[in-house]
């Protein structure tokens, strides 16, 4: 168990479940979790739990199924307020019985909290095309990404929601659910109850040593594809490789470029292709480190499409005859450092901290990542920029569909 000794006026008990990605297991592992924090054998409803969490002074549970690297990873947090502020010596021990009950002696599930889930998610499915934006990722992912597994839904798709049982789910939860890598953080004022949590918590920690990967396929010819459908603006999506990931010495300076690229509101592409030339709503440019990704993101008036998507690849270039300035840098470097020293002041941050450095096997300190940044140099900024290559584009836009 991973503790977090610090003061804030809750406290976090989160479990993280992680094992190697797999495709038929997505829709399990994307439904499970929120069967298991619905119900459990002494609250056997949504509105049981519901109020028994009010009962808990008003506690938080929540889920996320998420994708990292080569692994999936199911998360759970049950936040608490601080029970000296309460003046309950009992409530970290309810919260400690509630998170048993969750995960431990499941024989079973609510099946009609599974039957919503389900068709609460099919219904989504079957309304993405009116979701534009939700559409436009997901046609994307599917030509940029090709047969990586990025390029499958972490829902799965609409036929393994459609085509999966409750027996199916409780077949999972009995033979999967345990065997995989479990780590637990919890994270408040714990010092006089650490003990206690430690001995009445019956989930263990399980450590796999899994092994993350960073990898991608190398540029191929670029694919351009465009789609009709009923709207009236145009989405764009262009997906360029640059092979840096998480680890790599050159890491820090694709983080500034991205920043420089999209990142915020003194960009080269706010300030150009909308600021400037006013050709989009918003625009944005986002790095995967998993992946050695850079992806853009634009809403556009649709009559602009080709225009638009012409500039934002010339912005894009023009770093190569126009290199970033001294100050470019520097501001990207201040807003990066602020984002980092701002999240220390978020509880949920720290714990997720705490886990993704356990399982990467990280040693970076705070310190150690911020002075990474500042190193950052032009010529590190003018070399990376080189290694940016534009893969694919995307364009959803208004018409006939």
């Amino acid at each position: 168990m991973i503790e977090i000794k610090n003061e804030f006026k809750t406290i976090q008990f989160a479990l993280f479940f992680t094992n190697v990605d797999k495709k038929d297991e997505r829709v399990y592992r994307f439904l499970l979790p929120k069967l298991l924090i619905s119900s459990t054998k002494s609250l056997s409803t949504k509105a049981l739990m519901y109020r028994h969490l009010e009962d808990l002074y008003g506690a938080q549970l929540y889920t996320k199924t998420e994708k990292h690297a080569n692994l999936n990873v199911m998360s759970f947090m049950l936040t608490i307020v601080d029970p000296k502020i309460v003046l309950d010596q009992e409530l970290a021990k309810k919260a400690v019985q509630l998170l048993n009950d969750i995960f431990l002696d499941r024989t079973t599930f609510n099946e009609q909290i599974f039957e919503e889930e389900k068709r609460l998610l099919i219904e989504q499915w079957e309304a993405l095309k009116d979701h534009k934006r939700a559409y436009a990722n997901i046609e994307f992912a599917k030509s940029f990404y090709d047969k990586d597994l990025a390029a499958y839904p972490l829902s799965g798709t609409l036929e393994d929601i459609k085509k999966v049982t409750l027996d199916d789910m409780i077949a999972y939860y009995q033979t999967s659910f345990f065997n995989q890598d479990v780590k637990i953080v919890v994270n408040g004022n714990i010092e006089d109850i650490k003990n206690d949590i430690s001995d009445q918590l019956l989930i263990k920690s399980n450590d796999l040593k899994l092994t993350p990967e960073f990898n991608f396929r190398k540029p191929h010819q670029i694919i351009k594809k465009q789609e009709k459908t009923h709207m009236n603006q145009a989405i764009l999506k262009l997906g360029y490789i640059i092979p840096v990931y998480r680890f790599d010495p050159l890491y820090e300076a694709v983080l500034c470029l991205d920043t420089i690229i999209g990142g915020y509101p003194e960009s080269r592409l706010f300030t150009e292709i909308r600021e400037n030339q006013g050709l989009c709503y918003d625009i944005s440019s986002n790095y995967d480190y998993y992946k050695g990704t850079i992806i853009v993101s634009s809403g556009v008036a649709k009559h602009q499409k080709d225009y638009a998507l012409e500039e934002i690849i010339k912005v894009n270039q023009s770093f190569l005859d126009q290199p970033v300035t001294k100050e470019e840098l520097d501001h990207a470097k201040a807003y990066l450092s602020h984002q980092i020293k701002s999240s220390l002041d978020h509880q949920s941050y720290m714990t997720k901290r705490s886990f993704f450095r356990s399982i990467f096997d990280d040693a970076t300190t705070t310190e150690q990542r911020l002075k990474n940044i500042m190193n950052v140099t032009l010529e590190d900024i003018q070399k990376v920029s080189s290694m940016m290559v534009l893969d694919t584009t995307y364009v959803l836009y208004g018409g006939e569909s």
